[in-house]
């Protein structure tokens, strides 16, 4: 068995009626933390959500088969960079 390298990128939302929900997604590489907070407060600012949390992790597994190059997620959940403003810009 050998051990192979993956990223986990894990968040959790708070919702106005206190409801949980979570999202975990196999990624190529973790966004900066300033692309998840951008991505997250908007919604916060909107009242969509009242508060999350958010991480990514490297983990290493023991696996009888080696994954395949298709297992390898080519868009992660988040984007890698910084998006663009939208409206006016100078």
């Amino acid at each position: 068995m050998e051990f192979y390298t993956f990223f986990v990128f894990f968040s959790v939302i708070v919702t106005p009626d206190g409801e949980i929900k979570s999202f975990s997604k196999h990624v190529s590489e973790c966004p900066t933390w300033e692309i998840v907070q951008e991505l997250h407060e908007p919604r916060v600012d909107k009242g969509e959500i009242v508060d999350w949390g958010a991480t990514c992790l490297e983990t290493k597994l023991p696996l009888k088969a080696p994954p395949s190059e298709d297992a390898v997620p080519t868009t992660p959940p988040v984007p890698i960079e910084k998006p663009k403003a939208e409206g006016l810009s100078t």
